[in-house]
């Protein structure tokens, strides 16, 4: 029996737990419950434990194969001390992380304890039907502008705007092409802010760019989309086809080949429609249903 406790650096163990039981639908898993394979409690009576970003609970004495850290952020906002890291190495058996190297000194690795690996992230609560496309291709940003993603994602809108492609814009950062100074006051495709999961649900197209580009880390803009069953247009996690082979489109991140690439999709949509089996992607995505096979 497998009782696992969650500690984060970003919350309590009671919201993780509600958190990923939505996640992971365990009302529909048989083997989930008080007394059964798998539960996820916010006592004291866990047998693993899995730690969110950078917490260092005092653990219960338990084997330190049975504890699992997972990193939510991509190494540069995660912000690992060397505090941590000796943490990690005493208590932790694994430590899925976005990339090895260490953010302080970019020529040092992590220890063996951090490995590159999809850290199981929260996304949207998973859908139970099939959403109609009938609109082309969205993209979302915010208004920040320092991370190397948040300047590609707006070189690629202002690229966007300019050559009229028809791409709708969501988020706050479509903001800043309003008004006299872009002239963009009227334009249809300036979205600006949404609700839910309005800028993948009835797209074709989603284009999904990180704020950084690692080895393994993606974030919920990449899944959500999935999880709507778009097809992504992705820059970011450079391992991202060992995860989903035949699902992603893959920009490069020079704004000359990446305007040749979506001008050809808008011209050539079926061509690029990838069929997504969107229950294997819940399946992928699920923490919880990796227990079916062991503890990871």
């Amino acid at each position: 029996m497998i009782i696992i406790k969650f500690f984060s650096s970003f919350c309590d163990s009671k919201t993780c737990k509600a958190k990923y039981e939505l996640l992971s639908e365990t009302h529909k898993m048989a083997n989930y419950g008080t007394g059964k394979e798998l539960y996820i409690t916010t006592g004291d009576d866990y047998t693993h434990a899995i730690i969110l970003n950078i917490a260092m609970p005092v653990l219960k004495n338990i084997p330190k194969e049975n504890v699992l850290g997972l990193a939510f952020e991509p190494p540069a906002y995660l912000r690992l001390t060397y505090e941590f890291i000796v943490y990690a190495q005493k208590y932790i058996g694994k430590y899925y992380i976005g990339d090895r190297r260490y953010w302080r000194e970019q020529n040092k690795t992590l220890p063996d304890v951090f490995i590159e690996h999809y850290a199981y992230m929260w996304h949207i609560t998973p859908l139970n039907y099939i959403p109609v496309k009938n609109k082309l291709m969205s993209i979302m940003v915010s208004e920040k502008q320092f991370a190397p993603g948040h300047k590609y994602r707006h070189a690629l809108i202002q690229n966007i705007l300019h050559a009229g492609f028809p791409i709708d814009i969501y988020g706050r950062g479509a903001q800043l092409y309003y008004g006299p100074v872009s002239n963009r006051n009227n334009d249809r495709r300036l979205k600006g802010k949404f609700t839910d999961i309005e800028p993948y649900e009835n797209y074709t197209f989603h284009i999904c760019i990180e704020n950084f580009q690692t080895n393994a880390y993606f974030s919920e803009k990449i899944t959500n989309t999935l999880l709507c069953g778009a097809t992504p247009i992705y820059w970011g996690c450079r391992k991202i086809l060992d995860y989903f082979p035949a699902n992603v489109i893959m920009l490069s991140g020079d704004i000359v080949k990446d305007m040749t690439l979506l001008r050809d999709i808008i011209l050539n949509p079926v061509k690029y429609t990838a069929c997504i089996d969107v229950a294997n992607i819940k399946e992928k995505l699920n923490l919880l249903s990796t227990f079916h096979k062991g503890w990871l």
